[in-house]
């Protein structure tokens, strides 16, 4: 899962929602002061420092050309009432035009039943501003891709990594790891007084999962099946991967409960308190520590592997509602034209996501942001092998089912085999349905 700037819970938020809802939804098609431009809204979720960056990208793109004007409505709430809103705009026929930033990739293939998402497919190429599919990481896509075709793309990229505690590492003399057996290494040099090497996500959520898959992925295991209909986690290999987490705890070289709160799932407090020296962290975390830490603190390194390197992506992906032909291309222009390297750089550095496409992190603006602060290679870089979590209605059960029983592995109440195992009929029964 990708993390969101926090939303503003304010008294201005109250107001936009006020507007929001005397704005007409852009399915009627609109003429601006020219009478010749046509006029498309996008619905997003962005808070914070984001907001401001697609404010600027927006005003960047309406003053860029005359043919096209695009109107934002920022929509508040939950991840779960946003998909609520869209799916009440599909069925009295109000669409957006363009949902920017889905938090939830899977959501995607539960809106393709209503047949109101267009397939980008014959865009690829297309307009002042081509994209090709080629351009977009190949992980970031399988989310998007239903037989063969594309129904959205990934705008905001996301990755973890290790971070680690470089004055714990230098009085201990110490390395940073590479794999697993490396980190076990280090977590029994550095536990001591109450302070452990590591912290290890511990809790139900989604977090729990999915940094869990990549560890499933460098031990060679899968996660489903390849028709997503049954699952494959409760292998050998899964086993061998969740056993690396739960040994590190049961040696008293993990942290041996769960640190996560409203506000985080990583962590990080418990790094910052000087009670664990490494964690799995997001790039969005190195802004926070060093301003607690002092810079030259936290340092990162790819996240470590068992057997292979592994990666699984958070991707919040971005996609186009059926209306009009004129109001497509509108809506394919804005969102070619977000992808571009120049802007999608802007976009990623503003907000602490990372690039979607190879053009963007080749490109000398995000090279130059990688030059300023190299950490955040450790977690680009990784995109070259990533993948993703399956774009299926179903995942959110699959998940909760598995993070759930990781907890009571994690926290030594069940083996890993036996975790996994019930991990597994679980997800199976919600696969089924």
């Amino acid at each position: 899962m990708l993390p969101r700037p926090l939303l503003r819970s304010t008294a201005a938020t109250a107001a936009i929602l006020m507007l929001a809802g005397t704005t007409a939804c852009s399915t009627q098609a609109a003429e601006s002061q020219s009478g010749k431009s046509t006029t498309i809204t996008l619905w997003d979720q962005k808070g914070g420092d984001a907001s401001a960056v697609l404010d600027d990208l927006i005003e960047e793109f309406n003053g860029s050309q005359k043919e096209y004007v695009v109107k934002r409505q920022f929509i508040a709430g939950t991840a779960d009432q946003f998909a609520s809103q869209i799916q009440n705009a599909i069925r009295t026929k109000d669409t957006p035009n363009i949902v920017f930033g889905d938090s939830n990739a899977s959501r995607i293939g539960a809106l393709l039943e209503s047949e109101a998402v267009v397939d980008l497919t014959p865009y690829f190429g297309e307009g002042d501003h081509p994209v090709e599919k080629k351009d977009i990481f190949p992980g970031m896509l399988e989310p998007s891709t239903f037989d063969g075709s594309v129904y959205s793309l990934p705008t905001d990229g996301g990755a973890y990594a290790l971070i680690y505690n470089t004055k714990a590492f230098s009085a201990a003399g110490i390395e940073p790891p590479r794999t697993w057996g490396e980190v076990a290494e280090a977590s029994a040099t550095l536990t001591s007084d109450g302070k452990y090497g590591i912290y290890l996500p511990i809790g139900p959520g989604e977090w729990t999962s999915f940094t869990w898959q990549s560890m499933l992925w460098s031990a060679g295991g899968e996660f489903l099946s390849e028709d997503n209909t049954s699952a494959e986690f409760a292998s050998p290999a899964g086993v061998e991967a969740l056993t690396t987490w739960t040994d590190l705890v049961k040696d008293g070289h993990a942290y041996p409960s769960s640190l996560d709160d409203d506000t985080q799932q990583t962590g990080i407090p418990g790094f910052i308190a000087g009670q664990v020296q490494m964690f799995i962290g997001r790039p969005a975390d190195l802004a926070i520590l060093d301003e607690a830490l002092g810079e030259g603190v936290a340092e990162v390194v790819a996240f470590p592997e068992l057997k292979q390197p592994a990666m699984n992506t958070g991707t919040n992906v971005s996609y186009i509602l059926e209306s009009s032909d004129e109001e497509k291309d509108a809506a394919w222009a804005f969102l070619s034209w977000a992808l571009q390297p120049d802007q999608q750089a802007e976009w990623a550095i503003g907000t602490g996501y990372l690039p979607t496409s190879a053009r963007t992190a080749e490109s000398a603006a995000w090279q130059q942001h990688v030059d300023r602060d190299p950490r955040i290679s450790a977690f680009s870089d990784q995109l070259d092998y990533a993948r993703a979590r399956p774009a299926i209605p179903e995942y959110a059960a699959v998940s909760s089912a598995l993070a759930r029983q990781i907890e009571k592995a994690m926290l030594q109440q069940v083996s890993p085999k036996a975790a996994l195992d019930a991990a597994a009929d679980e997800a199976d029964a919600a696969l089924s349905k």
